[in-house]
């Protein structure tokens, strides 16, 4: 259960904002997380560990472009999930995983992803998130249900995508981080899928949190099957093809597409997610999963990185974060006279090796971030 953070507004008022869902939502199964616990919830999330994104030649040799999704690549910090990719000019000690599972020579194009362990069929999927602004390296949700029929050969694939860098047309040029693609999918064979080449109006790599959402309607007695695609509120594109209606699980991920996406000749970029909310519609249409391989490709949550402050700035402490802890550290540089320090905490929260006004402005950005994160959800 998640703390609920009592703020004191101009010394006299106090507001308290619960991070998480009314009643009334839970009873819907609203599934909602925003990381503020500093830890990856096993309970919620899986952690992948597999490769796709095709193959290129190289020394006449066909090899996998990318070096897949691995867990080291994920972190959570500050109460946000990090997923870090590592492009052509990486040169560090992580190593990437091939398609047949075997380890690569090095780190090269190692993107991260995770996946909800339950699946979700209609509803409305939302994140609030700052993609990463480097060309080649694709900033995704989508949602992912995976069949095949051995006797038959017949894939099916039930896939909503919202991917960034996108572009204005099918053409693999132009790519913009003002362009989305906004995919459905019922297959992978040509006529199973619809590409939306959407321009979204604003340039979403400008280092700022957007809210990315899509609206998955599989058909009910007043509702068409369609997918509304919205960034930042808007609705920015409809699909009312292939739509999917196999639950899926949702994905987050930064990966390397082979071309689409661009060159990604940078070393290290990330993906930073604040909160993800899942609403069911439980619609008519919605159809069971079936996955073939529902548990493969996953790794060890041991290997992701926590680094999460906020037992530090809990100076009381009292296992709340509060303006409460401010006040108290504002006492301690001013060496008040009634200061106990027996059981307080204080800490370099700016990183410098001194305790000074630089943490308090650290402590007070933090607190508004949370207030902003928590009142954008009302």
């Amino acid at each position: 259960m998640k703390r609920i953070i009592s703020i004191m507004l101009s010394g006299a008022m106090l507001l308290s904002v619960a991070p998480y869902p009314t009643v009334a939502e839970q009873e819907m199964d609203v599934f909602y997380d925003d990381f503020s616990d500093g830890r990856l919830d096993s309970d919620k999330w899986l952690v992948a560990y597999k490769n796709w994104g095709g193959k290129v030649t190289e020394n006449g040799v066909k090899v996998d472009y990318n070096g897949g999704v691995i867990p080291q690549n994920v972190s959570i910090r500050d109460g946000k999930l990090i997923l870090t990719g590592n492009g052509n000019l990486y040169d560090g000690d992580l190593r990437g995983i091939n398609k047949d599972g075997s380890q690569r020579s090095d780190g090269k194009r190692t993107g991260a992803a995770i996946a909800t362990k339950e699946y979700y069929a209609s509803g409305s999927y939302e994140i609030m998130a700052k993609i990463s602004s480097e060309l080649g390296a694709c900033s995704a949700m989508w949602t992912f249900e995976y069949e095949e029929d051995w006797d038959t050969g017949e894939i099916v694939n039930h896939e909503i995508d919202i991917e960034m860098p996108g572009r204005p047309a099918s053409e693999n040029k132009n790519q913009s981080f003002q362009y989305a693609l906004c995919n459905t999918w019922t297959g992978e064979n040509e006529g199973e899928y619809e590409t939306g080449y959407t321009d979204i109006g604003v340039n979403q790599a400008d280092g700022e949190f957007h809210k990315y959402r899509f609206d998955w309607h599989t058909g009910n007695n007043d509702e068409d099957a369609r997918v509304e695609f919205y960034f930042d509120d808007v609705l920015t594109y409809t699909s009312t093809e292939h739509i999917p209606t196999n639950e899926g699980r949702l994905w987050l991920g930064l990966w390397f597409p082979n071309g689409w996406a661009g060159i990604p000749d940078f070393e290290t970029s990330a993906f930073e997610i604040d909160y993800v909310k899942i609403t069911p519609f439980h619609e008519k249409g919605d159809t069971k999963q079936n996955e073939t391989y529902p548990d493969d490709g996953w790794g060890n949550m041991d290997d992701i990185s926590i680094s999460d402050t906020s037992n530090e700035e809990d100076v009381d402490p009292d296992e709340a974060f509060s303006i409460s802890d401010i006040l108290l550290f504002q006492k301690w540089l001013l060496c008040a006279r009634d200061l106990k320090l027996a059981d307080w905490n204080v800490w370099n929260l700016y990183d410098d090796e001194w305790l000074d006004v630089f943490d308090i402005v650290h402590m007070k950005r933090r607190l508004i971030n949370l207030i902003d994160k928590h009142c954008c959800l009302k």
